[in-house]
């Protein structure tokens, strides 16, 4: 028998994205064991030692990796780049995206904390790529979904987006 694909709904409301990979959103992720396994693989380290140098916390399931200065441990503060990027966690992977419940159907949308900050989220028609989908179907199995964002944080952010961009066109004037 064949697994079933989750159908999710796509909610992203005249709000479209593109990496600038500025690292602002490289924040300590919640990480599975299945994550920090690969990322012991990835830095040839045993299991324990990924836990003891770059784990805050683990329930034997889920946890949270450290931060320094308040971003993630693998984020380069040069060059802005992930060093793990290859086998980085499941969340990151996701990003800006998060599974919530809205309407009553699972729905892949904005995270609250890139509407409210993300450098690269702009206003237009934007289309996810289906990468996405396949992350959001493990984050939902692995972290489950997140609480829906209203419609008031989606009109807030499209009021900042309008605001950055009006700044930018003065400014190139």
């Amino acid at each position: 028998m064949k697994n079933k694909k989750i159908k999710f709904d796509v909610y992203l409301n005249g709000i479209a994205y593109h990496c600038i990979k500025c690292g602002f959103c490289c924040d300590a992720p919640t990480v599975t064991k299945k994550d920090l396994a690969k990322i012991a693989g990835y830095l040839k380290i045993p299991f324990d030692e990924v836990l003891k140098r770059y784990v805050r916390f683990f329930n034997g399931y889920i946890g949270e990796l450290k931060e320094v200065g308040g971003k993630c441990i693998f984020l380069d503060k040069k060059t802005k780049k992930c060093k793990i990027y290859k086998v980085r966690p499941l969340i990151c992977r996701l990003r800006p995206y998060s599974v919530q419940v809205r309407n009553g159907k699972l729905t892949l949308t904005y995270d609250i904390w890139f509407l409210r900050y993300c450098r690269g989220l702009y206003l237009g028609d934007g289309k996810v790529e289906d990468e996405y989908f396949k992350y959001a179907e493990l984050v939902l199995k692995y972290l489950g979904f997140e609480e829906g964002v209203d419609e008031e944080e989606f009109k807030r952010a499209k009021e900042r987006l309008l605001e950055e961009s009006l700044k930018y066109r003065k400014k190139k004037d």
